[in-house]
């Protein structure tokens, strides 16, 4: 079974939970889904995020009991994993309007899904939703999650994946896409503007990672950005 298949199988396993107002697919599939046909090719992982606004958190609980296939994990219930092998593991993680900074985060606690909320996921804002036979996905708007992922602050092999991801964002944004990335990027303060810049400028310098879109062939395109970025400082 391609990838691609096993993506959008796992996504129409979700539905339910998709269609809960203000749910929106985030993370490392989200360049895959943006591809003409949500083609699939930007593979970065192995796995789907879930973005849940704290105050949806309840209904998404009820939509829990709609969906087939899954299970929660029994070592991290924010975790569904799937009964079989030609879907992909869930993550259910938070996000919170409060918040802004990359050290605002913490624990939403509950018996049945608990969720990490993150605060830079208040940098994604909803665009249109995929529609494809059987299913409806809603996705974030490119340039809000490019720039969550150019703030995170993770090292070694997950830090190198957050980059290859805003890679994968970049080779399918459209100009309206990069209008609004430098919009938001004027919002920032003097410190987030240096880790954006810092963090284009090792994304140009990495190395090929199998399955995962080439840095080597897009430094181009990441030089670019950094120079209209620069001239707005």
């Amino acid at each position: 079974m391609v990838f691609r298949d096993r993506l959008l199988a796992s996504l129409r396993a979700m539905q339910p939970v998709l269609d809960v107002p203000g749910v929106l697919v985030g993370g490392s599939q989200v360049p895959n889904l943006l591809e003409p046909r949500a083609a699939s090719t930007l593979v970065v992982s192995q796995d789907v995020d879930l973005v849940v606004p704290v105050e949806r958190h309840a209904e998404v609980k009820a939509a829990l009991d709609r969906i087939e296939g899954y299970a929660p994990s029994a070592n991290e219930l924010s975790v569904w994993v799937p009964r079989a092998a030609d879907l992909l593991e869930v993550n259910f993680i938070g996000s919170d309007r409060a918040l802004h900074d990359a050290a605002d985060t913490y624990l939403l606690e509950d018996h049945r899904l608990p969720m990490l909320v993150f605060g830079l996921l208040s940098q994604l804002k909803e665009g249109p939703r995929l529609e494809l036979p059987g299913l409806s996905v809603p996705l974030p708007r490119p340039a809000g999650l490019l720039v969550e992922k150019l703030l995170t602050e993770r090292g070694g092999l997950k830090g190198e994946r957050d980059l290859l991801v805003a890679l994968g964002l970049l080779l399918v944004s459209q100009p309206d896409d990069l209008e609004e990335l430098a919009a938001i990027y004027t919002t920032l303060d003097g410190e987030q503007r240096s880790a954006v810049l810092g963090n284009l400028a090792v994304l140009s310098l990495m190395k090929p990672v199998p399955e995962m879109p080439d840095p080597t062939k897009a430094r181009a395109i990441v030089a670019q950005l950094v120079r209209r970025l620069e001239a707005l400082a």
